[in-house]
C-alpha cells in the first residue's frame, strides 16, 4: 500500500456543511485503516473537491506514536477507524467535537467527551490454511493455541506495532492470563505487519493466523484455501473509532470530515469492505456469520487501554528470552 497518498484541488467557494464550516484548504488524513480510509478518501474527495487532502497511511502504534510526537505541533488533522484502545490510552491527544451524526451512535461506541466515535467492530477468528491443517487438527479455542503440537505453525502480528494485535493480546489476557498468553507466544513466529498474518497464512507459509475476520472472507472469495475459525471460547466485542486530533490545523475541515465519516454513507462504505458497522441502521456484512452466532464476551476495553503499557512491557521481556 502507498505510504502517502495526496489529492489537490482549488477551492473555489465557501459552504456550511452540518456543523462546520468548509473552507478552501488542507486536510491530513492518517489512516491505520486500510481499504477503508481509502475508500472514505474517494468518497470524501467526490463529495468535496475544494479541499486538498492528503493520506497517511501506517500502523496504528507508529501513527499514535506520531501523533504524541508531533502534540506540541501537531501535522495530521483527523485519524481514521483505529482501536478503540489506543484512543483509550492517549486521551489527551483528540478534541472533543459533537459530530452532526452522534444520535445514530449508541453511548458505549462514543469516547468521553465525543473525543472519538466508532468506526467498526472487528472481531477476531483465526485464519487457518486448508491444505496445511485438516479439519480436525484445526485450533478451536484460543486456549488450544496454546498446544505445543502448534509449535511454530501460528504467525501473529507485534503487539506493540498492531492494534489488533494487542486486542488479541487483551483478549487472551482477559479469559486465561499470563500462563496461556505465554504457551501461545512459544508457538508462534510475530511480524511487524499485521496484513502479513492473513497474508503468511494465504500463501501457504504457515498454517494459523489470527486477524479481523474481515481479512478472511475476501481470501475465501478469491480461492485461497484458508478457513476462519471463531474461538468456541468467545472472541471479544470490540470497536475502532476516528477522532479530531488535538490542536489539527485544519480544524474546520476535520470537523466536516468526521462528520462524513460518521456519516450513513461511510459506514455502508464499512460493511462493503466485510466489516461490521458499529451503526445499527448498517446492515451486517453479506456472507459474514452472524453475531447471534458466533460465540463473543464482553471486551474490557478499559482494562485493556489502562494496561496496555504494562502488557506491552511483559511482551517484550517474554519476547527477548
Amino acid at each position: 500500500m502507498t505510504f502517502k497518498r495526496i489529492a489537490f484541488a482549488l477551492a473555489v467557494t465557501i459552504a456550511t456543511v452540518g456543523g462546520a464550516q468548509a473552507q478552501q484548504g488542507s486536510l491530513v488524513l492518517y489512516n491505520p485503516a486500510g481499504e477503508v480510509g481509502e475508500l472514505f478518501f474517494d468518497a470524501f474527495q467526490a463529495k468535496y473537491p475544494q479541499i486538498a487532502v492528503s493520506v497517511i497511511n501506517g500502523g496504528v502504534g507508529e501513527i499514535f506514536t506520531r501523533i504524541a510526537a508531533e502534540q506540541a505541533n501537531p501535522q495530521g488533522d483527523v485519524v481514521l477507524c483505529a482501536s478503540s484502545e489506543a484512543f483509550m490510552a492517549n486521551p489527551g491527544l483528540f478534541e472533543s467535537y459533537e459530530s452532526t451524526e452522534a444520535a445514530a451512535f449508541s453511548a458505549d461506541v462514543i469516547g468521553p467527551e465525543n473525543t472519538y466515535y466508532g468506526c467498526s467492530m472487528p472481531l477476531q477468528a483465526f485464519i487457518v490454511n486448508t491444505n496445511l491443517l485438516a479439519e480436525g487438527d484445526r485450533p478451536a479455542s484460543w486456549e488450544d493455541l496454546a498446544d505445543p503440537k502448534y509449535d511454530d505453525k501460528i504467525v501473529l502480528a507485534n503487539p506493540s506495532l498492531s492494534g489488533s494485535a494487542y486486542a488479541q493480546l487483551a483478549q487472551i489476557l482477559q479469559l486465561y492470563g499470563w500462563d496461556v498468553a505465554e504457551k501461545i507466544m512459544a508457538n508462534a513466529r510475530f511480524v511487524t505487519s499485521s496484513q502479513s498474518v492473513f497474508q503468511d497464512v494465504a500463501r501457504g507459509e504457515i498454517e494459523i493466523g489470527v486477524t479481523g475476520e474481515a481479512n478472511i472472507k475476501p481470501l475465501i472469495d478469491e480461492g485461497y484455501p484458508v478457513a476462519a475459525v471463531y474461538p468456541s471460547d468467545g472472541t471479544g466485542l470490540r470497536y475502532d473509532a476516528s477522532a479530531i486530533i488535538k490542536g489539527a490545523p485544519n480544524l474546520e475541515n476535520a470537523k466536516i470530515f468526521l462528520d462524513f465519516a460518521n456519516s450513513k454513507e461511510a459506514h455502508e462504505l464499512v460493511a462493503s469492505t466485510n466489516r461490521r458497522s458499529v451503526r445499527t441502521d448498517v446492515a451486517a456484512p453479506e456472507g459474514l456469520a452472524p453475531t447471534a452466532d458466533i460465540k463473543t464476551f464482553p471486551y474490557d476495553a478499559d482494562r485493556a487501554a489502562a494496561d496496555r503499557d504494562a502488557n506491552i512491557a511483559q511482551w517484550e521481556k517474554i519476547f527477548a528470552q
